[in-house]
């Protein structure tokens, strides 16, 4: 059976989906859209900045600025498949891979000259964590849509009869 149009599927929704779905478009798409054109207009300015811009903290600003926009991308990218693919909410998987992108961020953007051991090795056994906790949803999935497809399987007929 085809999908219906997403217009005349609207007047289904309960009040709160209707509000859900108003509120992750209009507010969190257009706040990450402004704050990437005004990081964006700000690397702008960063590059135009001649030889001071190879100076190393200008260089570290403009490259988190950078992994900043990626990481709004990542997220709006996110929105979007939750709306289109009608489930409702972000998924756990792709906010957990949201926050090792955070965290990489972070990482990248540290000064390693004043850093303790302690805190390389806590950011490192955090990642590892998130790593594996990215892998079980990510196989969970997989695993599910074997199930699924095995249960189409079986539930279609047999096209002949010996």
């Amino acid at each position: 059976m085809p999908k219906r149009p997403y217009r005349e599927r609207w007047g289904n929704f309960s009040y709160y989906l209707q509000f859900e779905r108003i509120a992750l478009v209009m507010l969190m798409l257009s706040t990450i859209t402004v704050y990437a054109m005004i990081a964006a207009t700000k690397l702008l300015w960063d590059v135009l900045l001649g030889d001071a811009f190879l100076d190393k903290a200008a260089l570290k600003d403009t490259f988190g600025l950078i992994l900043t926009i990626l990481i709004l991308l990542e997220f709006n990218h996110s929105v979007y498949v939750a709306l289109t693919e009608h489930s409702g909410a972000i998924q756990a998987r792709i906010l957990v891979l949201i926050t090792i992108l955070v965290i990489a961020r972070k990482l990248m953007l540290m000064d390693f000259t004043t850093i303790e051991s302690q805190t390389l090795l806590g950011f490192g056994g955090l990642l590892l964590a998130l790593g594996g906790l990215y892998w079980l949803i990510s196989n969970g999935d997989r695993h599910q849509r074997e199930i699924s497809a095995d249960a189409r399987e079986q539930a279609e007929p047999l096209d002949h009869v010996p």
